[in-house]
């Protein structure tokens, strides 16, 4: 009797068939083809922005530096000795033909006591 007991026993266990997991993981590897083009759309996009912020800053950039070295040229052109006498002459200043000091006499200038 014992072993009609355990031959009537029925135990349960969730059996897969083969074309089921064939089913199951060719959905998970579209779903992941998927999601690996979506990825890889997505880095080219920011790539692709990237380089060309790269690009307008590098213009800028030599823009910037050409504009420098003509600011150079002309404030060194501005602040030359040959454009001093320009200046001299617009100021309407003098050339000094005879220098004098003023004498300070000994008794006149205040002491700190």
């Amino acid at each position: 009797m014992k072993n009609t007991a355990v031959s009537s026993l029925i135990i349960s266990i969730p059996v897969f068939k083969l074309s089921s997991l064939k089913k199951i993981f060719w959905i998970l590897t579209f779903f992941f083809a998927i999601s690996a083009l979506v990825f890889y759309v997505f880095q080219i996009n920011t790539f692709t922005k990237e380089r060309y912020l790269i690009r307008d800053y590098e213009t800028k950039i030599n823009y910037l530096s050409q504009k420098n070295k003509i600011l150079e040229i002309n404030f060194s052109k501005a602040n030359s000795l040959g454009n001093m006498g320009v200046y001299v002459q617009n100021q309407n200043f003098e050339k000094i033909e005879n220098v004098e000091y003023i004498r300070v006499l000994e008794g006149t200038v205040a002491k700190n006591q």
